[in-house]
């Protein structure tokens, strides 16, 4: 049996493999003001990172000894606009980057049985889109996952 929790931890262990995925965190952060806020995700001077949701969970039961659940994730991603650096495209790579990185790792190191369903195979790149994020102009996207296991 997988559960929400050790799902989660093996998600935030394959995005935290992916190069320039900067500070990704199991949940979100928070804090009263926008400058302690963003120093969770700032590294080397520069705010990049995201954090884990879970959005929900189904369960199903093809007979009555097994349960077969689905659980819908969430992955919000931000980066810190760089005109200078084409931060746009680098933000589309590292979107691409932690497809693959998925893709490579299907079964989350064995905690699930698999993140490729009826409804999607692997990440999806819900949307992708300029946002302000503790006071900073960032790239933001959200990511969905669908995992799957049996207990």
């Amino acid at each position: 049996m997988s559960s929400s929790e050790t799902i989660r931890s093996q998600m935030l262990a394959v995005l935290n493999s992916v190069d320039g995925v900067g500070n990704m965190y199991a949940r979100e952060k928070y804090h009263k003001t926008a400058k302690e806020l963003k120093n969770f995700y700032v590294t080397d001077d520069v705010l990049c990172g995201g954090f884990i949701r879970r959005k929900g969970l189904s369960k199903r039961t093809p007979d009555t000894w097994t349960f077969i659940v689905k659980t819908y994730w969430e992955i919000e991603l931000f980066k810190g606009f760089s005109e200078a650096d084409d931060s746009e495209l680098e933000f589309d790579t590292l979107i691409d980057s932690i497809g693959t990185a998925f893709v490579e790792n299907q079964t989350l190191n064995n905690t699930v049985d698999s993140i490729t369903t009826e409804e999607q195979a692997g990440i999806r790149l819900v949307s992708s889109q300029p946002a302000m994020f503790a006071g900073v102009l960032v790239h933001y996207a959200k990511l969905s996952l669908i995992t799957e296991h049996t207990e």
